[in-house]
């Protein structure tokens, strides 16, 4: 924590009056500008009471919705605008916070100025095809979960190319899967009807390295780098050689 985070909470007028201490709207500021120069695109993470960074916003909305509802509690290390966690984390173990966060907006977010898109763009027909995209992803898969069904298809869909299983393999574990989730759920039947929802959203089948923590596409712009941008992961597998030397083969981990 880079210092003293109580007047996010101290300097809040919780009596509803918007009556905001002088530091809480200086330091709140100053926050916003922090937010928005860690990216190129116009909206970030909101850390608002309302949304705990589970929606991505305009600095407008963002400047409403802290001053309507403060900021979620507990939010003293801003681990998804720019600062890492200090405390040491158990290999393999998830992150309460971001667990239930789906980073799948944020390659979704990285898409749009492909398409010329702003907030304000109306879905035309030259970009309908994003907008079910931006759409599908925010659906839950069932109620009792916050995973869209686009990224629980595209994660099946990798681990069926990573692991090399034949279509009927992938059948009979997706019809497993929905056996075992709550009904009604909206999880595809089979591999025809995931590529179906896959080509019917424009993404199509080119292979394109991710962060192992899905932190980012190492595409377009960024096809070159060597790191995850979001969590300094490394791109490729590393091994050691026969004089017991690290090195970085060509080989992406995802």
């Amino acid at each position: 924590m880079a210092d003293d985070r109580r007047w996010m909470s101290d300097g809040f007028d919780k009596t509803g009056g918007k009556a905001h201490s002088a530091e809480w709207r200086k330091k709140t500021e100053a926050f916003i500008d922090h937010a928005f120069s860690l990216t190129t695109h116009y909206r970030v993470r909101c850390p608002c009471n309302e949304h705990n960074n589970g929606k991505f916003v305009t600095r407008e909305q963002l400047v409403r919705d802290l001053v309507d509802y403060g900021f979620m509690p507990g939010y003293e290390t801003w681990t998804f605008h720019g600062e890492k966690e200090t405390r040491v984390q158990i290999e393999g173990e998830a992150d309460d916070e971001s667990a239930g966060v789906d980073r799948m907006d944020e390659m979704l977010e990285a898409l749009q100025p492909e398409f010329g898109l702003n907030s304000e763009d109306a879905p035309t027909k030259e970009v309908e095809e994003f907008f079910k995209l931006l759409q599908a992803s925010e659906e839950p898969l069932h109620e009792h979960t916050k995973l869209s069904v686009l990224a629980f298809v595209t994660r099946l869909i990798a681990i069926k190319s990573k692991y090399f299983l034949s279509n009927k393999c992938f059948n009979d574990l997706v019809q497993l899967i929905g056996n075992v989730f709550p009904q009604p759920h909206k999880l595809p039947k089979d591999m025809y009807q995931c590529k179906r929802l896959t080509k019917s959203l424009g993404m199509g089948y080119e292979k394109i390295d991710m962060c192992t923590d899905n932190g980012m596409l190492f595409w377009d712009d960024h096809k070159d780098e060597k790191k995850c941008l979001i969590c300094g992961k490394g791109r490729y597998v590393e091994v050691r050689n026969e004089d017991g030397e690290k090195v970085t083969t060509d080989v992406a981990q995802k």
